[in-house]
């Protein structure tokens, strides 16, 4: 996850803001509740919907309604057809740009002010997703499935999303639990960033077996000190950015930061690395981030098979 270059205004700053209690699930036939609590009425399948977010973005391609998004935000990559869409770019949305292509729907992870402001004077509906959990995500595929006129393959990628993330919690249940240290962003090698309890890569690495090494942390996501990570010493070092555009991670880059070839994962070797794109987006392929980590933590409970279920 590049915090300090792409996902934070989009998806960071909403798991800070989002409240756990606004489930979908709960809201009545016709309409979804977002992450901000607001109800969203479902309407006929919009034919034009501008997805800025790429969780959302890829939650569209999973249900059937990659055709309709007519612009998504710059960093929607994936999956490889959305390369071919209009892209708004920047931190901050223009709400002209948005506005410009005519969307019947906006899907984002956090709107700032400005942008929800204006969308509601074009009467533009709008609806806000940024899970902070794996429940939450499994929410946000049913919702935005009904949003876009897909409701029954909605339920069904939320479905099997639910029984991989369980698969990986059965596989791990019997063996030990390790602590680890999560890097998702280093671009800063002196401070990464790491996750708190509060964002949905806490619960990826409990649901995979592990405990966070800093769950108590300040927020979903901050950055750490060196000597914060040299008092935590965790039995695996987790590179959440070995496959980063910018400043790519890995055991040797870690080795070489000042203090860190002390760390007991280092020397015992177990540092891993898990798909950047897997594990940071609140999306369908986060259930096999899930298995991705704990695979890596506990192969011992895969007897070198790969997991079985369907792929959302």
């Amino acid at each position: 996850m590049r915090v300090g270059a792409v996902a934070l205004p989009l998806v960071g700053l909403a798991l800070l803001a989002c409240s756990r209690e606004t489930p979908a699930a709960r809201a009545p036939a016709g309409v979804v509740t977002d992450d901000l609590g607001r109800e969203v009425t479902v309407s006929p399948r919009p034919l034009r919907i501008a997805s800025l977010s790429p969780a959302a973005t890829e939650i569209l391609f999973a249900v059937g309604c990659g055709a309709a998004i007519v612009l998504r935000d710059g960093w929607s990559d994936a999956p490889a057809e959305a390369n071919a869409i209009p892209a708004v770019t920047g931190f901050t949305p223009s709400a002209e740009a948005i506005l410009s292509a005519r969307p019947e729907l906006v899907l984002v992870s956090y709107p700032p002010a400005a942008l929800a402001a204006a969308l509601d004077t074009a009467h533009v509906r709008f609806a806000a997703f940024s899970p902070p959990d794996l429940a939450g995500v499994a929410r946000s595929l049913r919702a935005i499935g009904a949003l876009c006129g897909e409701t029954a393959r909605g339920e069904h990628i939320a479905v099997v999303f639910e029984g991989r993330v369980e698969e990986a919690r059965r596989r791990v249940a019997q063996r030990p639990r390790v602590r680890v240290y999560y890097e998702m962003d280093a671009v800063d090698p002196t401070r990464p960033y790491t996750v708190g309890r509060g964002s949905f890569g806490h619960e990826l690495i409990e649901a995979a077996g592990g405990d966070n090494a800093f769950a108590a942390g300040p927020a979903a996501w901050f950055q750490v000190s060196t000597e914060a990570v040299l008092a935590a010493d965790p039995d695996v070092i987790v590179i959440g950015d070995a496959d980063a555009i910018e400043a790519p991670q890995s055991i040797a880059t870690l080795r070489a930061r000042t203090g860190w070839s002390s760390l007991r994962a280092i020397r015992a070797g177990r540092v891993v690395s898990v798909p950047k794109d897997l594990c940071d987006r609140p999306g369908p392929r986060l259930a096999e981030g899930v298995l991705a980590l704990a695979r890596s933590l506990h192969p011992d409970a895969f007897d070198g098979a790969p997991p079985s279920g369907e792929a959302p």
